[in-house]
């Protein structure tokens, strides 16, 4: 038998808390690919492939060539989300 892994997941106060008012943060709640990017440590290539693949459904919505991303939602699917493959 083996031992599965017991995921820890992130509360939305864990994930709300660097960015309450009075808190040193540049972060607005709706941000653009290159502001999620910078917040994460990754690249924005990195970011827009994320959408491309569906791993960010239902954080963002497009206005014609513009991306706006909910931050809290964001990191609550990168955090709390379905886990990925290598695919």
């Amino acid at each position: 038998m083996t031992a599965r892994k017991r995921r820890q997941t992130i509360d939305r106060m864990e994930l709300q808390c660097p960015f309450e008012d009075g808190a040193e943060s540049s972060y607005r709640p709706i941000m653009s690919p290159a502001e999620l990017a910078a917040l994460c440590g990754l690249s924005i290539k990195t970011i827009y492939a994320w959408i491309e693949m569906g791993r960010l459904d239902g954080t963002f919505r497009k206005r014609g060539k513009h991306v706006l991303i909910w931050r809290d939602r964001a990191l609550d699917r990168l955090f709390n989300g379905p886990e990925w493959s290598n695919d």
